[in-house]
């Protein structure tokens, strides 16, 4: 019976879909629910969602998992929340009316509200450990006070709040009745201080917001009360790629983590004083905070990618007679001395570069379906590697990659990797990367937590063609970014 009293729900929240997911103590799925989610791209800086369709998706994975439970002897202790970063919704604490759509991690619309401060970004990424880019909540505050009227009434009423997205799906889902936020979702608004994990005053000042409008800061793992038509106890609340790092348990400090779904993000546990570092600060990299509690917390490095899935997505649409589903079962490609590059700026170019006025291109463009297809792939892993360099300036003794999501499914896009960096890369054939972090962060007890295994490893191999097209896609993108 001791199994059976440990099982944990696992709610993932992603760009494309809403997922409930139940694991036993072992870490093994038994059971889950998905509902897909639509993205409005109204333009390529203007990215929308809807929130009531958002919290609809939810609510229907979490009861057809809860309805098919009630049938069984097992209880369901405690769960888990990840969702996507970076992404704002407006909506009345009083009621719980949402106000606004809620702006897309990838929606940069207010990426000129940011020109105001560009004097204080050493000073923003020192206080945050984020760059100064309009992904990034401060600014999509910013613009939906503006730009909706219905927010901006709202808030001079008093009745407003706007907030990373996990903050209303608590609301609506568990029986907290305060408004709150976990650190890590809070700490992707440029609005967190990273050490004292809390807003930061000068910052608010900074960006000339009300406090008023953000909710109040919890520790990651933490009671955040009782899903609603429940007994499990929502114990913890998180970022999904900082909850993706915890997939199978505590993570290695030798380690870089790269999860792929929609854009793609490699990470490594790191220290608070290197986070002080200059090494850190002239990396071009991201940093926060990926677990914590009343007494102690985990710190992160990273990178990021917006163009992983999204890029085959923009591919699909700019040759629709290419069949990608067909060609990425065909796992290797033909083209050793492929001449096509792509400058991948979908979404735009993150970090190390930081680029949003890039738009995606090929070069030497060969017209070839499995050519192009090619091209994206190792776009993705080209831009990894930027990322990974940079990485290796900042923290020594890495010696492997683990690599999840989607995309880790590709052999040729981890063997590229693994050729490119010159380290083992580690697929991990478990899935679930978020979801399985996410319920090892909210088990009480995770002494009997497997990894479920086999994984698949590739071993780095010279490939000169590849280290060529390398070059090649630096060079082109250090001159147009100069």
């Amino acid at each position: 019976m001791k199994s059976q009293l440990c099982n944990v729900l696992a709610l993932d929240l992603g760009t494309f879909s809403a997922r409930c997911l139940l694991f036993n103590h072992k870490g093994e799925l038994i059971d889950s629910a998905r509902e897909p989610l639509e993205l409005h791209r109204i333009s390529p800086r203007e990215i929308e969602q809807d929130a009531d369709q958002i919290l609809d998706a939810i609510q229907v994975c979490l009861d057809q998992v809860l309805r098919r439970q009630t049938d069984r002897l097992s209880v369901i202790r405690s769960a888990g929340l990840a969702t996507q970063r970076s992404s704002i919704v407006a909506w009345r604490p009083s009621s719980g009316e949402i106000l606004s759509p809620v702006l897309s991690w990838q929606d940069t619309r207010a990426y000129q509200k940011l020109e105001a401060c560009r004097d204080q970004a050493n000073r923003i990424q020192r206080l945050t450990g984020l760059r100064l880019t309009a992904h990034y909540g401060a600014s999509k505050m910013q613009w939906l006070l503006e730009h909706d009227a219905r927010v901006a009434a709202a808030a001079a009423a008093g009745d407003c709040v706007i907030t990373p997205l996990a903050s209303l799906v608590l609301y609506y889902i568990s029986d907290l009745e305060s408004i709150v936020i976990d650190s890590a979702n809070a700490s992707r608004t440029l609005l967190l201080n990273l050490m004292r994990q809390d807003w930061d005053e000068e910052l608010i000042r900074l960006f000339e917001l009300d406090p008023r409008l953000l909710p109040r800061v919890l520790p990651i793992q933490h009671d955040y009360g009782v899903i609603k038509g429940s007994r499990a106890r929502l114990t913890c609340v998180n970022g999904d790629q900082t909850a993706a790092l915890y997939s199978n348990g505590q993570t290695r400090p030798a380690s870089l983590y790269v999860n792929m779904g929609t854009g793609a993000f490699v990470l490594t546990a790191v220290s608070e004083d290197l986070l002080r570092s200059d090494a850190f600060q002239v990396s071009g990299l991201l940093a926060g905070i990926a677990r914590n509690d009343n007494s102690s917390r985990d710190y992160y490095i990273e990178g990021t990618v917006n163009g992983a899935a999204a890029a085959l997505d923009w591919l699909q649409d700019f040759d629709q007679t290419i069949d990608i589903e067909q060609l990425l079962q065909l796992q290797m490609p033909q083209q050793d001395e492929l001449e096509v590059i792509f400058v991948n700026a979908v979404g735009g170019i993150g970090s190390p570069v930081w680029r949003s006025d890039i738009s995606p291109y090929f070069i030497d463009d060969d017209g070839q379906g499995a050519g192009r297809l090619q091209a994206v792939l190792e776009s993705i892993v080209f831009l990894l590697m930027m990322n990974i360099e940079a990485m290796l300036q900042v923290k020594a003794g890495i010696d492997q990659i683990e690599i999840s999501g989607g995309l880790s499914n590709n052999q040729y896009l981890c063997q590229c990797l693994a050729d490119l960096s010159g380290f083992e890369v580690v697929a991990r054939s478990t899935g679930e990367a978020t979801a399985r972090g996410t319920a090892w962060l909210a088990m009480q007890d995770r002494s009997q937590w497997i990894n479920a295994g086999p994984d698949k490893h590739f071993q780095p191999g010279a490939d000169h063609h590849l280290q060529q097209r390398y070059a090649r896609f630096k060079d082109y993108l250090v001159r147009k970014a100069g």
